[in-house]
Parts: structure tokens; C-alpha cells; sequence
């Protein structure tokens, strides 16, 4: 595990009240994350992902930014390799430019791509991989930026650290919050398995360890500042890991109510951020809006985003109506993917007026058949939930299902081919409603019913609600098991019955059954025809347990107490079907009535 001291070197660098001018550095942020490339070996791909000023000098002049960009600067932008034999350097990075913008913005003229590096570890480690140059851009002076990345390839450890996802700027209002979101390098959302924070606190800003939120503080001062943060892996346990990524981030914290705001419709609200969490399935269409708020009559706005990778969304903005679209058509079967997309939206020609960051954390999974309720919905006015039922006790429960799909629809909910209903029960007709299904189980378990198992399957099929040609046909089905187990020698008194009534039902006298319950002095009052009967639901013992010795088969048994193979079975259904000969199971339990006068 990796100690609180292993990444000292991080640095936080903290400016306060700089111009928005970028002439004295060209650096804006970057991240740095990494996975291992194979288990067969101790390969790593490092992703840096950074944003530089466009217009710096030090770029070749007419360069084409369709290819990629050998970073350059005042001191080299540097990876170095930490902790196996001598360090190892890469001054050749280049940068795999995905984004650009023009002077006139907010960020000035910028640059934005990735940097892909692999090296070959000797072992399983502690290394440091630090990204470093010089400088930051519109910090006063030589400013250098320094990010780090901890790796460890244990096989019981993460074989990546998180990819984060930030703007190259966050504006943010004192007293207001946004996120640093994490997910895997492949995209796949996580939260509860990282861990964020400040390695050197600032004055006015904090973290929140299981979330990312970063919280700017009321009385933070207008200006720029320069935060860095780290985000480790947690393992099974929930212990930090030594699998760590970093952010150089910066951030403009602004009057109140000097920028736009955003709203997004549909979404659920993340904890007191502006970000929402949106949830959807595949064979269905994805659409989302965001609507920005002006506060100049009349501005042009415009829109900055990260990459939502790993997820295909086609973005539209309306600067005129001020809205946000996110679409995707036709996400098909198989294409289930998570992904989170950050922005701002900024008025132009008003420099400083840019909206605090909104990230879209967007879930597209897998559609299925209808789910069935985790628990069953019992009916009846016996305490608890138990699927042990006594016979002569009428019990009942609901199954419910529901589509995640809310356009699909329950087509049937059915028990299945395989499942027939047991002697006496009853399956109420299925109600169905739009995306939703219930269904009622009713059964007084027979006399000859007690010591059985008896599994109901229920099988629930849906109908889409949009078909899509090769892409979304047919149903989809689900399925749920139940058991319910009938307890031998035991039966729960019916309403105006005898004890001569239920010793007749298991072909025995009231003398034997007075026997079987000695808690009873008398028969005649205690169970009997009266309106009031106390003895009503009261439970009575059938039966003696005995206990399957060595080398006992049925007939064997059904001898040692004078009665017949074909009444033991009626006391036990769980030896329905086996021959007279079968073996039992030593230390089982079975019911018997002793009856002496039938043993030859």
C-alpha cells in the first residue's frame, strides 16, 4: 500500500489576482493517468492529457495541427521514469491535437491533445512517473508545472489509475463547487472506487474524499489559481492503493452572478454540484439538453467541453435559443457504455463571463427483460417474509416485475415451461401494466404435502417499445426461482376443526394426535367448534421426528413403525418417487406415526 508521503513532490501552486494574459507561459493543465498494457509482463501506457496556448513562439511556424506536436518550452516538457535503476527520460513527447480554439475566447487562443508513452517496468514496483516543464501560463515569472503518476503492478493491485476528467479552466463562484470526475481509462464509472484530495492544502479550497467535489470556500478572493489534485485507486477493502493520477488544474473564481448558469432537464442532481447523472438503455434513443442562462442581453454565447469518451454522442448548441443538445440515435444491443462529459458556457465578447463546470455523468446499459422485485410481496397477515409454510395455513405473495425500459412493455409474466403449480395452489391471472407486472400466488399446503420443496419459476417477457432494423428485435425475457419448503409434522388448525378431524386426515385416531400434543388438556374445548376458538391457526404436531440411521431404506422404516411405504410418503413428500428400496440419507429427518397394530 502506498504511504501518505509517496507522491511529497506534488506540488500545489497557488496565484492570486493574475491577468488574464498568457505571455509569460504557454502550460494551461494536463492530466496524467496510466494502465498496464498485459498481465504477461510489467507493460505500461501513460496518457497525458495537456492543453497549451496556440499562439506560443516556440511552436514551428505554419505547423500543421492535424499532425502531431513534439511538446516544446522554456524548460522541456520532461516524463521521467522513477524507481526502476536510473531514471528514465523522454524529451520527445508528442501531442495528439483533438481540440483548438481561436483568439477571443475566454482561454485565449489554445490547444488541447493527448500524449501516449509505453515503457517496459523490470518488476512489479513502486515507481513515480512525473510529467514536468516550464511554464505556466499567466503566472507571474518562471512558474514550472509538475505532475505525478504512482504505479504499482502487483497482481492484487489496480492495473490502472483513473482517467480525470476537468476544463482546462473552471470558473466557479465563492462559495459554489464543482467536481473532478474519475473513471477508468477505458471509461467505465467507478466512484466508490477512488479516493481524492489536495496533497498540500490551500487556504479556501478542499475535497471531498469519496465524491471529487471541490469546494471553494465564501471568502476566496476574486482571481486565478492553480490547484492540484491526486486521485488514488481503492482496493477490495477500500484501502488506498498505490495506483495514483493527478490534475494541474486552473481555476477563476468569480463575483456572484457574473456568468451564465447552466440547467440540464431529465437528470438526476449529484449531491449539491450542478452535475447530473442520467441513465439509459440500449435500443433506445439518447437525448439530453442543457439551457444556459445569459446575463447580457444580446451576447453570443458559446459552449467549451471535455471528451466524452468513451461514449458517441453527437452535440449541437443553439447560441442564439441557448441550448445544449446531446444525441445518439441508435445505441444497439451490445453497445452498453458509461461515460462523462464536462462544459462551461461562456458570453462572448465578456472575457470573464464563463458558467461554473457542469459535467453529464451518462450510464447507457445493457437492455434486458424485465427485472423482477428483489423481494416478494406477501399477502397475508403472517409476520415476516419466510417460503417456510406449515400445512392447513393458507399463505400468498405478489411477484412483481418492471422494465428499466420505461417504453417497453410486459408482455406476459408467466410461470415457465419447466414449473408446474403444486396440488391445490392457485395463480391468480397476471396484471400488466405499461412497463410493469404482478402476479398472485395462492397455496394451502395439503396433508400430504409436509417435508416437500416445491420451486415455482416465473419467466417475464417484454415488448419493445422502438424496434430498430438489426439492431433491436424481439423479446427479452427474465426469470425468478422461488422454494418454498413445507415444514413434516406440523399443521396449523383450520377454522371449526376437531381434533378428530385432523387426526383423520392423517389416518389416525384423536387419542394418537391428544398424544402428539400434550400441551392440550382438553381436546373437546380447546379444539373444537367453538366461534371463538383460541385453538384457531394454532399449530399441532402430526407426527414423531425420527432421525435416519445407518443403512435405512423406506420400507425399512415404513416396518419399524407398523405402517405402510405409501403412508410414510404421505407424512414426507420429499420421498415421493423413490423405490421401496431406496437408501436414505443418514441423519435426515422424517415423520412417522408409530402404529403397532399393523406390523405383522
Amino acid at each position: 500500500m502506498r504511504q501518505g508521503s509517496a507522491c511529497a513532490v506534488l506540488a500545489l501552486l497557488l496565484a492570486v489576482g493574475i491577468e488574464h494574459a498568457w505571455a509569460d507561459g504557454h502550460f494551461l493543465y494536463s492530466t496524467i493517468n496510466w494502465e498496464r498494457a498485459s498481465t504477461e509482463n510489467y507493460d505500461v501506457t501513460f496518457t497525458i492529457r495537456s492543453s497549451w496556448t496556440k499562439s506560443y513562439s516556440g511552436w514551428p511556424a505554419n505547423f500543421n495541427f492535424s499532425h502531431p506536436l513534439l511538446l516544446r518550452g522554456y524548460k522541456t516538457p520532461t516524463l521521467t521514469l522513477i524507481g526502476d535503476g536510473p531514471n528514465a527520460t523522454s524529451t520527445f513527447l508528442n501531442l495528439n491535437v483533438d481540440a483548438m480554439r481561436e483568439l477571443g475566447e475566454p482561454y485565449g487562443d489554445w490547444i488541447e491533445g493527448e500524449t501516449h508513452y509505453t515503457h517496459s517496468f523490470s518488476g512489479p514496483g513502486k515507481y513515480t512517473a512525473a510529467f514536468t516543464g516550464c511554464c505556466v501560463a499567466g503566472s507571474p515569472g518562471e512558474v514550472d508545472f509538475n505532475l505525478e503518476s504512482a504505479v504499482e503492478l502487483m497482481d492484487d493491485e489496480p492495473a490502472f489509475s483513473p482517467r480525470l476528467l476537468v476544463l482546462p479552466k473552471v470558473h466557479v463562484a465563492p462559495g459554489g463547487s464543482f467536481t473532478v470526475p474519475a473513471v477508468h481509462p477505458k471509461g467505465t464509472l467507478d466512484a466508490a472506487s477512488y479516493r481524492w484530495s489536495i496533497p498540500r492544502p490551500v487556504p479556501g479550497f478542499s475535497v471531498a474524499a469519496d465524491d471529487g467535489i471541490v469546494i471553494v470556500a465564501g471568502n476566496v478572493q476574486h482571481g486565478d489559481y492553480n490547484l492540484y489534485l491526486e486521485v488514488a485507486v481503492l482496493d477490495e477493502e477500500g484501502l488506498v492503493t498505490e495506483s495514483v493520477s493527478s490534475v494541474h488544474l486552473q481555476i477563476v473564481v468569480l463575483s456572484p452572478g457574473s456568468a451564465p448558469t447552466l440547467s440540464a432537464i431529465g437528470g438526476e442532481q449529484f449531491d449539491a454540484t450542478m452535475d447530473q447523472i442520467y441513465s439509459f438503455r440500449t435500443g433506445f434513443p439518447v437525448h439530453i439538453m442543457v439551457n444556459v442562462q445569459r446575463t447580457f442581453e444580446g451576447s453570443t454565447l458559446a459552449m467549451r467541453h471535455t471528451s466524452a469518451l468513451p461514449l458517441p454522442l453527437t452535440t449541437s448548441f443553439d447560441a442564439v435559443a441557448g441550448v445544449l443538445s446531446l444525441a445518439w440515435d441508435k445505441p444497439c444491443v451490445g453497445q452498453a457504455v458509461e461515460g462523462v462529459l464536462c462544459f462551461a458556457a461562456m458570453e462572448l465578447p465578456h472575457a470573464l463571463n464563463v458558467s461554473s463546470q457542469m459535467c453529464l455523468h451518462i450510464a447507457i446499459d445493457e437492455d434486458e427483460g424485465p427485472a423482477f422485485a428483489a423481494e416478494l410481496e406477501f399477502l397475508d397477515s403472517e409476520p415476516g417474509s419466510s417460503l417456510t409454510w406449515i400445512m392447513g395455513r393458507e399463505r400468498a405473495f405478489a411477484i412483481n416485475v418492471e422494465d428499466a425500459a420505461v417504453m417497453d412493455r410486459v408482455a406476459s409474466l408467466e410461470l415457465s415451461s419447466n414449473t408446474s403449480l403444486p396440488m391445490g395452489s392457485m395463480l391468480e391471472p397476471a396484471h400488466l401494466a405499461g412497463n410493469t407486472g404482478r402476479r398472485v400466488f395462492r397455496w394451502m399446503p395439503l396433508m400430504t404435502a409436509g417435508g416437500g420443496h416445491y420451486q415455482l419459476c416465473f419467466e417475464a417477457k417484454d415488448t419493445p417499445g422502438v424496434t430498430y432494423e438489426r439492431c433491436r428485435l424481439g423479446q427479452r425475457s427474465s426469470m425468478k426461482c422461488v422454494t418454498i419448503a413445507v415444514t413434516a409434522c406440523k399443521y396449523a388448525v383450520r377454522p371449526q376443526e376437531s381434533m378428530s378431524d385432523v387426526a383423520a386426515l392423517f389416518n389416525t385416531d384423536w387419542v394418537q394426535m391428544w398424544a402428539l400434543n400434550p400441551m392440550i388438556n382438553s381436546p373437546d374445548t380447546e379444539v373444537g367448534y367453538q366461534a371463538d376458538l383460541a385453538a384457531k391457526g394454532a399449530v399441532l404436531n402430526t407426527g414423531h421426528h425420527y432421525t435416519v440411521g445407518s443403512g435405512d431404506y423406506v420400507a425399512a422404516v415404513a416396518y419399524k413403525f407398523g405402517t405402510t411405504v405409501k403412508f410414510l410418503i404421505n407424512l414426507n413428500a420429499q420421498l415421493a418417487g423413490m423405490a421401496d428400496n431406496a437408501p436414505l440419507v443418514q441423519g435426515s429427518t422424517l415423520c412417522v406415526i408409530p402404529n403397532s397394530c399393523l406390523r405383522d
